[in-house]
């Protein structure tokens, strides 16, 4: 835990890593999801699909659960985004503006850019291509 007398740079580093940390387990958390929904597990309480199953035992809103499972599943076509989130490189926000346009063709570049821009740079740039411009 951070004190007065902790260096700021210390606190930003760990800033840092603990962000690298969560954007990794977030990945394994999204991976869990698609194999839990493509095995059909929330089967066995008796929803009607894995976001509603989500929302409810993890306690999300279902906007949240519908949205997680949709980037879980999209993820599975996207081996370089996947890779870089995987290692904590991307963040979620990122990952989920990237996965509403991002295939085959295009992932390596939207992923180059994704490294270099903030996650608003990114959500905007994802819009522009959803629409066209």
């Amino acid at each position: 835990m951070a004190t007065e007398l902790t260096p700021i740079e210390d606190i930003d580093r760990n800033i840092l890593s603990l962000c690298g940390h969560i954007n990794a387990a977030t990945y394994e958390l999204l991976v869990l999801i698609r194999e839990f929904d493509e095995r059909c597990g929330w089967l066995k309480w008796g929803m009607k699909n894995c976001a509603e199953w989500l929302a409810w035992r993890c306690d999300l809103s279902m906007a949240t659960a519908l949205e997680k499972v949709r980037v879980a599943h999209a993820l599975k076509l996207l081996p370089a985004i996947s890779r870089d989130f995987k290692a904590g490189e991307l963040s979620y926000s990122k990952v989920r503006a990237l996965t509403r346009v991002a295939n085959r063709r295009n992932e390596n570049d939207l992923l180059a850019f994704a490294l270099r821009h903030t996650a608003a740079s990114v959500a905007e740039r994802c819009r522009e291509l959803r629409c066209g411009t």
